[in-house]
């Protein structure tokens, strides 16, 4: 997001996560992960370009084949080629539906979105993402 300085200057958008009752999340983080792997055709490789360790890709990859009726990546094995990992049908299916429906809610909401960023103060709390749990993390983190 970029740094706002004046009130009314930010812009708002949305943050869609897919809540799926007893079996787990989908949100814009494991989308971009599926994404990256669909480009790069490796876990190992979206991971780096994502930040995050193998370990921490390959849980939610498995987290994903496991949640929904079917894998979202395919994975093969070695060889010449090392090995890779492409997204199944279902999984490029989740992702382009993810996206319409983030692209369809953001037109509908575009007008109190904008009200919304009008009222922002841009100068207060800029650049920060907290949330009801953020403090606890913080403190679960520093008792460990």
């Amino acid at each position: 997001m970029a740094k706002q300085t004046k009130v009314g200057q930010a812009k708002a958008e949305l943050w869609v996560k897919l809540i799926l009752p007893g079996v787990g999340q989908i949100g814009p983080g494991k989308i971009e992960l599926l994404r990256r792997i669909g480009d790069e055709q490796s876990i190992a490789a979206a991971a780096r370009a994502m930040g995050m360790s193998y370990r921490r890709a390959w849980l939610l990859v498995d987290e994903m084949n496991r949640m929904l009726a079917g894998p979202v990546v395919a994975k093969w094995q070695g060889g010449t080629s090392r090995g890779g990992a492409s997204l199944t049908a279902l999984g490029d299916k989740l992702v382009r539906s993810y996206d319409a429906m983030v692209e369809v809610s953001g037109k509908a909401s575009r007008s109190l979105l904008d009200e919304i960023g009008r009222s922002v103060d841009g100068t207060r709390g800029a650049g920060t993402r907290g949330g009801a749990g953020a403090g606890r993390r913080k403190a679960r983190s520093r008792n460990s």
